[in-house]
């Protein structure tokens, strides 16, 4: 009883598992890559990197205040060794018999005890600092802007991965169908010339009855090719997914066609607000306007104030370390002035400078290239439209074409290559549909990724 129940529960959850990524839409995938996929744990681990630095910089606004305990042992009491001679005063150096002008030293006093105990704590703030502070805040702020950017890179190159790999078992799958479907036609073809050919048929000939053997036998091998293609690509969306190589799952497609109705410079505008490669490199130049402040910073003093409070303990009550000097308090400014560096600072903002005019220029190049891709992705877009209108008509007349060139052959009335090229035709027409709508869809994809914005939002 109890490996029975072991063997019921191993197979509920194997059937759970089976069923787990069963008809999937496309959101379906979007949405379980989202979550699985590792790149994008990448790119939050470098956005919440660029918010510590953030908290770093900005950790510079606040006072510094710090704590100091030691505790020492010296090897001996330290002393201070007074030798010379002290000078008496005229009115004392004539008090006797002989006369004493100076008085000889020669003594060692202890100064503090060789255990000292001391803690202090320590306050610190910078007053001014001639807009480096404020300069390297604003260059870690523009950091996590850039760093987020990045994750929506990564967010979007998922999108266009999954959109890509899932339009791709698309149209495996409708080739796999249209192949198979052909094979079913030309099965019937290839039975009924068999039939006309042993019957004596005078228009059927042995080359017909083997023409149409040896088409059935390559379309057949074709489809277990297009097999393979739907297994592969359904294979690359899981593994797009995230998902593990054991994984199966079947998906659900929709064939509705989609039509952009936005112009060019519509999309080019949209793509200079949401494209993560424009708005990183504009980030990027602000920080570097940024750097061009801090290193002008060399050129301003820094002020500082510091307050310090101390206390000592020991045993000796004397010397350095008397009952007015085991605690207290200091409190000063600090000014610092870089008069002369050998012309270290002017060197320090003309290469920020140039870096400034680098980042200026490439951005030029990226607003050149993206427009460019975007003009390019929308004429294919427009092709694809227009070939799927016309080739819906042909598909229509190619559909009625073989069906007028298989009724005729079953009366003896058309030839075996005619109704066979009726049916290579139907498939091709058919094929260049399924091809056109997967250009489109390829497209539309490429679009929203140069756009930067979700294709829902272009209508």
């Amino acid at each position: 009883m109890f490996v029975f129940l072991l063997w019921f529960a191993k197979t509920a959850v194997a059937e759970e598992r089976v069923s787990q990524y069963q008809n999937l839409t496309l959101d379906d995938c979007i949405r379980i890559a989202l979550e699985k996929h590792q790149s994008l744990q990448v790119s939050q681990a470098a956005v919440e990197m660029a918010e510590a630095q953030y908290q770093q910089a900005m950790s510079a606004y606040w006072p510094r205040l710090d704590i100091n305990v030691s505790a020492s042992r010296a090897d001996q009491d330290r002393t201070f060794s007074l030798q010379g001679s002290v000078s008496l005063p005229s009115e004392l150096a004539n008090i006797g018999p002989k006369p004493i002008k100076s008085i000889p030293l020669d003594m060692d006093i202890k100064l503090m005890d060789r255990d000292i105990l001391s803690a202090s704590i320590n306050l610190t703030y910078p007053v001014f600092t001639g807009g480096k502070r404020h300069a390297i805040a604003n260059q870690a702020k523009h950091g996590v802007e850039i760093a987020k950017q990045g994750l929506r890179k990564s967010t979007l190159s998922i999108i266009r991965d999954i959109k890509r790999f899932y339009y791709g078992a698309e149209f495996a799958r409708q080739m796999e169908q249209l192949t198979s479907d052909t094979l079913e036609r030309f099965q019937v073809i290839d039975e009924l010339t068999e039939l006309l050919f042993q019957n004596g048929s005078l228009r059927v000939k042995k080359t017909d009855y083997l023409r149409t053997k040896t088409t059935t036998a390559i379309t057949r091998a074709m489809l277990h090719e297009a097999h393979y293609a739907t297994e592969l690509a359904h294979q690359a969306l899981a593994n797009a997914m995230g998902l593990e190589w054991t994984e199966e799952l079947s998906l659900q497609f929709n064939h509705e066609p989609f039509r952009l109705n936005q112009e060019l410079r519509a999309l080019i505008e949209d793509a200079q607000k949401f494209n993560p490669d424009i708005q990183r490199l504009s980030l990027a130049v602000k920080a570097s306007g940024e750097k061009i402040t801090e290193a002008r910073s060399g050129y301003y003093p820094k002020l500082g104030l510091g307050v310090t409070a101390h206390k000592i303990w020991s045993d000796f009550d004397s010397g350095l370390i008397n009952s007015d000097n085991q605690e207290g308090w200091t409190i000063g400014v600090e000014l610092k002035w870089n008069l002369f560096d050998g012309f270290r600072t002017s060197g320090k903002v003309d290469q920020a400078k140039a870096g400034l005019r680098k980042l200026e220029s490439q951005k030029v190049l990226v607003n050149q290239a993206t427009a460019l891709l975007i003009k390019q992705h929308l004429l294919r877009l427009k092709s694809a439209n227009q070939q799927i209108d016309d080739l819906l008509t042909a598909v229509k007349y190619a559909a009625q074409n073989r069906d007028l060139h298989i009724r005729a052959y079953r009366e003896e009335m058309v030839k075996t290559e005619d109704v066979l090229e009726s049916q290579v035709t139907e498939a091709f027409v058919q094929g260049s549909l399924y091809r056109a709508r997967y250009n489109l869809n390829k497209a539309l994809y490429s679009l929203e990724f140069q756009v930067g914005k979700n294709i829902s939002a272009m209508k």
